[in-house]
Parts: structure tokens; sequence; C-alpha cells
């Protein structure tokens, strides 16, 4: 039976979030992120160091690549500049040469955490959305049949999921695209606002729930992703403690892109700043 959360997001899969409204400029910001992609893949035919994924992995056991692939893309900006809607025509394109470009074909999954929708900030909800959208993608045959271990089936029911997200994210996300056959070419996973539902105190990011935040949860598992899966995020310039989660942890490595200008502005390529 699917669950609220599901029909949730098979509806906004088929529904852009600009209502027919034109999308216009930033053109860099596509071509930047076409070329991550690229260079996403190109790291991934690369040698790497491996390591393995500490915890209970089950029969869906697997090396990883080391750190040095653990890198994504961070758009950042002020509140206006945009970054819902370029999240929105990344994945519904309307203009002819974000048709023409084709990054909507390589979107894996995709999660909107809005503010006023408590459910969008739901950790368990997030993981059960990921699981949904991979299954009906088509772009990883076989991800749904690593799934049917009734432990790994367990995880993702409601309240469990929210006691344990980290093991549910592991086993029935992360392992199992870890023990895909890499697909032909490299593939996103992209969360909009993922600051939202982060407590900023005194310089300290909080979570408001036990299960704890998208936020957290991504950034404390990046290392841990497939080599050809790149994690795009967006969040406001004002959420240091959350960007910090990202750009600036020892761990991994988030480019950043700054959209310091509202949507209607034409932006150049030099608001680009890498954040390593």
């Amino acid at each position: 039976m699917t669950n609220p959360w599901e029909e949730k997001v098979c509806k906004m899969a088929q529904t852009s979030l600009l209502q027919g409204k034109q999308f216009y400029c930033r053109e860099w910001v596509f071509h930047k992120l076409q070329h991550c992609l690229q260079e996403k893949w190109s790291c991934c035919s690369g040698p790497a160091t491996a390591q393995s994924l500490v915890g209970n992995a089950g029969n869906n056991a697997s090396a990883i690549s080391g750190k040095g692939a653990s890198w994504g893309v961070l758009l950042v900006g002020g509140p206006g500049s945009g970054k819902t809607a370029l999240c929105t025509e990344l994945l519904w394109p309307s203009s002819p040469a974000s048709l023409q470009r084709g990054l909507h074909r390589q979107a894996l999954a995709f999660h909107f955490c809005k503010a006023q929708d408590s459910d969008t900030l739901c950790v368990g909800g997030f993981i059960r959305g990921l699981v949904a959208q991979i299954c009906q993608s088509g772009l990883l045959q076989g991800y749904e049949d690593k799934l049917r271990d009734p432990a790994v089936q367990s995880l993702l029911e409601p309240g469990e999921c929210e006691r344990n997200p980290a093991e549910a994210f592991k086993r029935c996300v992360l392992l199992p695209l870890l023990g895909m056959k890499p697909p032909p070419q490299s593939l996103y996973l992209l969360v909009d606002s993922v600051d939202e539902g982060c407590n900023v105190v005194e310089g300290e990011q909080t979570s408001p729930s036990l299960s704890g935040t998208v936020a957290e949860l991504l950034a404390g598992h990046h290392e841990f992703f497939p080599p050809w899966l790149l994690l795009l995020c967006s969040a406001r310039k004002q959420s240091r403690a959350v960007t910090k989660m990202f750009s600036g942890s020892s761990c991994m490595r988030q480019k950043a892109l700054w959209l310091e200008e509202p949507l209607s502005c034409q932006m150049e390529a030099r608001c680009l700043r890498a954040c390593c």
C-alpha cells in the first residue's frame, strides 16, 4: 500500500513547481552542473581507494570509493535568489535549451524541504520518498530486488525509519546503490532547501527532532555515496552552520555555486566560488 508521502512524491514528480511560468537566466549554473556531472563520471572511471561502509550491512555488503570521490554541489543564495526555481527547472525543464541539455534525465531522485510542510522535514519520509523514486525511475535495474529482504523492509516501516534513520538510509539506499552496476552516466540526487528544519543557535546547528534532520543525515553519510552519484543541495547563505556541514567538513568536499542576485538578474560565471 502506498503511503501518503509516496503519493505526494509521485504527484510532485509530474508537476513543475513553476506552474507554467517561464524560467529565465542562470544558464551558467546549468553549464557548471553539466561539467560537474561529467567530472563526477571521470572520477568514477579512474582509480580510487576503497573502504568499507561501517554498520550492519547484511547481504548488501559492499566496498565504496574513498574520500576523494565524495564531493557534490551546494547552491547557496539569499531568499529570493532563485534556488528553488533553478532546482525546479533542472527537474522539469521549460526552456528549449534546458530540454536539449537533458540534465533532467540524470535525476535519480529529488526532495524539496519546505518550512511550512512538516512532512517534507521528516527524515523517515525523506528516506521512504527516495526509495520510492529510485524504484520508479527505471535508471537502475535490480534496485528493487535488493530491498526484498524482510529485515530491510522493516526499516522502512513508519516509526522504525524515524527511530533509526541512519541504519535505514544505509541499508535501504546506500548499500543497494553501492551494489548496483554503475549506470552509463553519472546521476544526481537533488535536495532543495536542505537547511530547512535546522535551528541555528549561537553558531551551532541543532535538530528539532529525535531523528535528526535531512541535512545531518546527508552530511553524515555523503562520503559513502557511490562515486557515480552527485549530491546536489541548495541552502540559504545565512545558514552558515548548515553550509559548513557540507563545505567545511574534512571528510567531504562540496563545490559551492553562489547565487547572489535575484532570479530576474543575469548572472555571470564570475559568481562561482569553489569551497573545498
